[in-house]
């Protein structure tokens, strides 16, 4: 049975790992214009109308702000069904733009989101993939050794899966870095370290449960707090753009109250961190 032929679009960090782990099952060609044929890998072409242009299957791994440009560019290439699977982490609506892109070619989009960092696991890299095209896509993957998941729905309901990981992880990182920051300008750099390592290994259900409760129910405090903690940053001479954020959202709770929680256990085991341990009413 003859290989298929698959266009990969953009030799980034992704775009490498996918070439490599994908060279050897397919017959493929990349394109991305910050490397030229000759370059790194053999299957760079000079051209995304090269790369796509007689293609089976396309998987756009660009940037999320070239992928509508990637696809622009992709689209007269594209034969009646081949799958087009935009894998960058753009916002849904650009992902629905994609998709009417691609169906006016007649081909099949793919809204897919990589859900971890590629280079650690290279092609069971774990992606999730919506829109018309999700289930082919899906089977072309176990074909050829990548972790694809369906989940259905419509173009972009993939990319916001990803993208409100990327609040909640990207967020906690821009905060730690914060903290870790302020407590080194505190001379608390040890003690911080060990009470952030403890945080984040004791925490589960019941810990995230109190963690957004909590704010629900001790929203003033906490709104105290948190100008507190951001007149300590500034004196302390850190920028406390996290700090006054998040003094800024629980004033708003306070006024608006919690989005809805699933429903579950509300009570912490004994012994567990709670987020409100600190003294106060």
């Amino acid at each position: 049975m003859e290989k298929p032929q698959v266009a990969l679009l953009g030799h980034g960090e992704a775009g490498r790992v996918l070439a490599a782990g994908l060279g050897p099952r397919v017959r493929l060609r990349v394109y991305d214009p910050a490397y030229p044929p000759g370059g790194p890998a053999k299957e760079l072409v000079g051209s995304n109308a090269e790369a796509v242009r007689g293609a089976d299957v396309v998987i756009a791994v660009t940037t999320g702000a070239d992928s509508l440009a990637a696809c622009t560019e992709s689209a007269a290439q594209l034969r009646p069904g081949v799958l087009y699977a935009d894998l960058s982490t753009a916002a849904p609506g650009d992902k629905r733009e994609i998709a009417t892109l691609v169906e006016a070619a007649g081909a099949v989009a793919v809204d897919g989101a990589i859900m971890a960092p590629v280079p650690l696991r290279g092609l069971a890299t774990p992606i999730l993939a919506g829109g018309a095209g999700a289930e082919r896509f899906a089977a072309f993957a176990r074909a050829h050794g990548m972790d694809v998941t369906p989940i259905g729905g419509d173009p972009g309901d993939a990319a916001a899966r990803k993208l409100l990981r990327s609040v909640l992880v990207k967020g906690l990182s821009a905060l730690a870095i914060e903290a870790r920051a302020a407590a080194e300008a505190a001379g608390l750099a040890e003690w911080f370290w060990e009470h952030l390592v403890e945080t984040v290994t004791g925490a589960d259900e019941r810990f995230v449960r109190r963690l957004l409760e909590g704010a629900g129910q001790h929203g003033v405090r906490r709104v105290h707090e948190m100008d507190a903690a951001t007149r300590m940053l500034e004196e302390l001479d850190v920028p406390p753009t996290m700090t006054a954020a998040t003094a800024a959202i629980l004033r708003r709770v306070t006024e608006t109250g919690l989005p809805p929680l699933p429903r579950g256990d509300r009570s912490p085991e004994p012994g567990t961190i709670s987020p409100d341990s600190t003294p106060g009413p």
